[in-house]
């Protein structure tokens, strides 16, 4: 690079751009851009100047130069608006993102450009590049990281109502839940996306991201005609725009419909108009394994994995299906060989099906475990033993079910002794308490008097707790029992009550001397229980108050997960409101072939009728001809 600048002219620009070598085109463009002018003409061909440069750099593959040229160009910055300042950092953010194997290097760019915005205060800049980070994180696995991101950027795009932004934050966040396997938030996020998204205009591509996570996520729950109706939503956006992910699209449409048994229709997809365009690796991948589905044959379906690895294994989504259909087929396959036999070579099964010894040894031994059925692995002969499918013995059931029953009775019976016990402890305290109350109310003497209130007031403590007692082994028995049991207990609890009120009247003569012999003495210790009881009545409230906010984030997220399932029910009803139009159609079709095959009908009947009687007069003929000959022969 020279040390000397060039003038912000457009003659600099088309002097680059004649150059003949990138390299001398760079050269020119760095030393356009190291000019000091300010003016507005000299500004407006930096910009020129910059996006040239970048483009060239990125052409070139050279990524650091490109971060080194973001840093260089922050005194510029400085010059220029806000908005043009996002619009170059944002594309020279993504001109090195179009540089293979630069992800560490783009995650370290963009922390230091959410540092420089921070120190700028450029909020609307820093937002956007910390979305980007978030993504950047994901592709590389650190998603607790993108989420911690994610959570504090949600908040405050959410108080600045930025609407366009919100979507992807919660687009990305959906992402990351289910990269995370957490079905639930991810299907909240993608709600918070659309609900979003219904009150702006979001640009096609944008739309067509939201129904291809839409189809993921109904694809993870085994819904899977939605989800292939999401990604045909897709595949119709990113084709209009011939977007690259539109392959993808089409590609998940044919795993639904392979999952749902109709193999026979991927051929004709992809024989379409539409499919055609598209015609490659990913859908080869999907018509092997479509064909090996429709044949049941696990050879293909494993050719099929090895022959098309990249596009099938290393696809997380389309592999985790496979999977699930790959051990259904195996197990069909395997139920089906060994149904005729009761003892049977595992070497024969594998030769059979084609597949390994060892691998359909250890698959007999968890269907074995999963009771798929009933059989044992004889190793040492190198044999499965099937067993005839045992049957229940009502036996069994039966006699657990009668030693329940008397269990609930042994444990009635015992209740109801427990329950006897603490009667007969009652009654013998209610009588002594009424002796009681009867002789204090004959003591004159204040010391005996007291010393008889405190023993009466102890037996009606020990009395309200037997009332306890019996209450609860009362309420744990059977029905019947119970209700004789609790009629009793209301009769105690009315005795008890008239011991109380009797205890009271024979007790509050003496009460207004106790309080003014002890009152002064009480006083500070009343205090000290009052404090005591407001000390503890604060902390109850703290603790309500902590369970209060945590019913409140409860309610919050059960109110996501109900809108969530509220958009799902929508758009169950609109895909059975479009499913009953059809059927209308199909109705009305069937309506007027069925008037057509009438009309044939009797066409077909008058012809035949006329070939009738064309035929009955013909013979008329003859006999009339024949007759004639013969009566004048």
């Amino acid at each position: 690079m020279s040390s000397s600048y060039l003038p912000a002219t457009t003659d600099s620009i088309a002097q680059a751009l004649e150059a003949k070598t990138p390299s001398e085109a760079i050269s020119i463009f760095y030393r356009v851009l190291e000019n000091p002018a300010s003016a507005p003409d000299a500004l407006r061909i930096k910009e020129q100047a910059i996006t040239n440069l970048s483009d060239l750099l990125r052409q070139e593959n050279r990524a650091e130069d490109l971060r080194s040229l973001l840093t260089q160009l922050r005194p510029f910055f400085a010059l220029i608006p806000k908005a043009k300042t996002a619009k170059i950092v944002r594309g020279i953010i993504d001109d090195v993102a179009k540089i293979p194997g630069t992800s560490d290097l783009q995650i370290s760019l963009c922390k230091e450009v959410v540092q420089w915005t921070r120190a700028e205060k450029r909020t609307f800049l820093r937002q956007r590049v910390e979305a980007k980070l978030a993504a950047l994180l994901m592709e590389n696995k650190e998603y607790s990281e993108a989420l911690n991101l994610l959570s504090g950027l949600i908040k405050e795009v959410r108080r600045l109502d930025d609407k366009l932004l919100l979507v992807d934050i919660d687009l990305l966040e959906s992402k990351l839940h289910f990269s995370l396997r957490n079905l639930p938030k991810a299907k909240a996020s993608l709600t918070a996306a659309r609900t979003a998204a219904n009150a702006i205009y979001v640009p096609p591509a944008q739309q067509g991201n939201i129904d291809l996570q839409s189809g993921i996520l109904h694809a993870e729950e085994k819904d899977y005609k939605t989800a292939y109706s999401y990604f045909f939503e897709a595949f119709e956006a990113f084709n209009a725009l011939e977007d690259p992910r539109a392959v993808f699209s089409l590609k998940y449409m044919l795993l639904c419909k392979i999952m749902v048994s109709q193999a026979d229709d991927v051929a004709s997809i992809i024989s379409s108009k539409a499919g055609l365009q598209y015609v490659g690796p990913e859908l080869d991948a999907m018509k092997a394994v479509a064909d090996a589905h429709a044949k049941r044959s696990l050879k293909l379906f494993e050719i099929a994995l090895r022959d098309f690895k990249a596009q099938l294994e290393e696809d997380p989504i389309v592999h985790r299906h496979l999977s699930s259909l790959y051990d259904t087929l195996l197990e069909q396959n395997l139920c089906r060989l060994i149904e005729p036999f009761s003892r049977v070579e595992i070497a024969h099964i594998a030769e059979l099906i084609e597949l390994p010894v060892d691998h359909v040894e250890k698959k007999l031994s968890q269907m074995i475990l999963d009771k798929k059925f009933a059989g044992t692995l004889d190793q040492g002969a190198g044999c499965l033993v099937i067993f005839d499918d045992p049957k229940t013995d009502a036996i069994f059931p039966a006699t657990l079910e009668t030693i329940s029953n008397i269990g609930k009775v042994v444990d009635s019976l015992y209740m109801s002794e427990v329950f006897e016990g603490y009667e007969r402890q009652y009654c013998e305290l209610s009588a002594n308490l009424s002796r009681k109350c009867n002789s204090a109310s004959a003591i004159t003497d204040s010391e005996q008097k007291k010393q008889k209130f405190s023993e009466i007031n102890s037996g009606i403590d020990e009395a309200e707790v037997l009332i306890r007692k019996m209450d609860l082994e009362a309420r744990s028995l059977q029905p019947g029992v119970k209700a004789s049991l609790l009629a009793k207990l209301r009769e105690y609890k009315a005795d008890l009550n008239k011991l109380k009120k009797e205890f009271k009247r024979i007790s509050s003569p003496n009460a207004h001397d106790e309080l003014l012999e002890s009152g002064i003495a009480d006083i500070h210790s009343v205090s000290a229980e009052q404090r005591d009881r407001l000390s503890m009545s604060v902390e109850r409230l703290n603790q309500s108050s902590e369970r209060i906010k945590e019913s409140r984030r409860t309610v919050l997220e059960t109110e996501e997960l109900g809108i969530s399932i509220l958009e799902d029910l929508h758009q169950q009803r609109q895909t059975l409101l479009h499913a009953h139009n059809k059927l209308y159609d199909v109705d009305s079709a069937i309506d007027k072939s069925k008037k057509v095959l009438t009309t044939m009908s009797r066409r077909i009947t008058k012809n035949k009728w006329i070939v009738i009687s064309i035929i009955v007069a013909l013979v008329l003929a003859i006999i009339l001809i024949l007759y004639y000959k013969i009566s004048h022969g």
